[in-house]
């Protein structure tokens, strides 16, 4: 709990700080995320607190903060005059599919679509929509470093050239050519991935598609880890 706990609060900005930087108020941050012109909060911790006294009795509360993405600062500067919510929303999809387009590497992302499935109006429209859902959900607080388009656009990419080098190679010991690719791999996902929570790393895709084939290949020197002092 301690680890996971310290990752947060390394990262991540909580809902009293947030307004007291931006001088906002807490029903005009909730209203800012409802308009979706500012991502939900990443994590939302709980927390019991127990007093006791020898007069033989006790008081116990829960204590809930939310934590946001530290994005989100320039975000509510920008957006907490209410900015027209369906413009903030048409910019990010235009600079969404913009550099989708042109990345030298988009045939990776989103099932290895083709030319023609980028051409489909249709297609790009329910790709986009997906994920500004996960984006205003706050799930790209978590797995990025920036929650920004260009993150979210590579991070796709990033995480669907692994899974196919981890399909390839996953089940036999890489060459010394391989462990090259793998470090290049492992230097783009750096790049815009973030560390995960410790509680969520295994599962996530850090741990799922790079740690364990680095370690495999007796790469552990490469794994990201979390560097601060706090974490024991």
């Amino acid at each position: 709990m301690e680890k996971n706990f310290t990752y947060i609060n390394e990262h991540y900005i909580t809902e009293d700080n947030i307004c007291d930087m931006t001088g906002i108020t807490k029903d005009e941050l909730n209203t800012l995320i409802q308009k979706q012109l500012v991502p939900d909060a990443s994590y939302t911790v709980n927390r019991t607190i127990k007093i006791t006294s020898p007069l033989n009795d006790e008081f116990e509360s829960e204590i809930t903060n939310r934590y946001f993405s530290k994005n989100c600062i320039a975000l509510i500067e920008e957006h907490k005059n209410l900015n027209d919510a369906l413009q903030y929303k048409a910019e990010f999809k235009q600079k969404f599919i913009q550099d989708l387009m042109k990345h030298p590497d988009k045939h990776f992302a989103y099932h290895q679509s083709s030319e023609d499935d980028f051409r489909d109006e249709e297609k790009i429209n329910s790709i986009f929509e997906e994920e500004w859902e996960a984006y205003c959900n706050g799930i790209y607080g978590i797995c990025t470093l920036h929650s920004s388009v260009e993150d979210i656009v590579n991070k796709e990419v990033i995480v669907k050239k692994l899974i196919q080098f981890n399909s390839i190679f996953s089940q036999r010991t890489l060459s010394p050519e391989e462990k090259e690719q793998l470090i290049q791999l492992n230097e783009e996902f750096n790049a815009v991935a973030a560390s995960f929570a410790p509680y969520q790393r295994e599962t996530s895709s850090r741990g799922k598609y790079l740690d364990r084939i680095l370690e495999k290949n007796n790469l552990d020197h490469l794994i990201k880890n979390y560097s601060y002092a706090k974490i024991k």
